[in-house]
């Protein structure tokens, strides 16, 4: 799933952004996930994924000042902001981006994560000192994310995140960025 929805962001931008468990079903013999419900499902814009996709870059690479900067350039900061919302949130990043970091363990341990609670830290400073709603499509695709998250922390998976995130980034950086049907590949 988690391999699902970095292809769904940097390969389609196309997403089916529920992520309740039963809209997926995995086969056993063909060894792929099928989804069963894209009500929930939209593309996402080349001029939203592109900012996006590279910010996601720059917090793998832990690059602060690149994660403000895009930020910045996405919406979710003005430049306005003091410097605790900013360092709130340029933290919030990062740590969404942990299992994708380079220092993040070849065999990433979503049961033992924090990520969750360490961004909820964050939260209350964000919501007291942000200048500017986050971009519209920031809420479906980290809904997407989060449940994947917490569908491999409830399921104990231990998964070469860092991996399939490099593996993501390459075709990305291949310049395969147009929109390609998801049944296609």
């Amino acid at each position: 799933i988690l391999r699902l929805c970095l292809r769904e962001l940097m390969e389609w931008r196309f997403m089916q952004t529920d992520p309740n468990w039963t809209n997926f079903l995995y086969d056993q013999t063909s060894k792929k996930l099928e989804l069963l419900d894209f009500g929930a499902s939209r593309e996402y814009p080349a001029k939203f994924v592109e900012p996006y996709v590279s910010l996601l870059i720059a917090a793998s690479h832990n690059d602060r000042a690149a994660c403000r900067d895009l930020s910045i350039e996405l919406g979710y900061l003005t430049g306005a902001e003091g410097e605790a919302m900013t360092k709130a949130h340029v933290d919030s990043v990062l740590v969404l981006a942990e299992p994708f970091a380079e220092s993040a363990p070849e065999v990433y341990n979503f049961e033992g994560q924090t990520i969750t609670d360490r961004v909820r830290a964050n939260i209350g400073l964000m919501l007291r000192e942000r200048l500017a709603p986050p971009p519209e499509e920031t809420y479906s695709l980290h809904r997407k994310l989060s449940g994947a998250f917490l569908l491999c922390a409830r399921l104990g998976s231990r998964v070469s995140a860092r991996g399939m995130f490099d593996s993501a980034v390459k075709v990305w950086e291949g310049g395969e960025k147009e929109v390609k049907s998801p049944t296609a590949a």
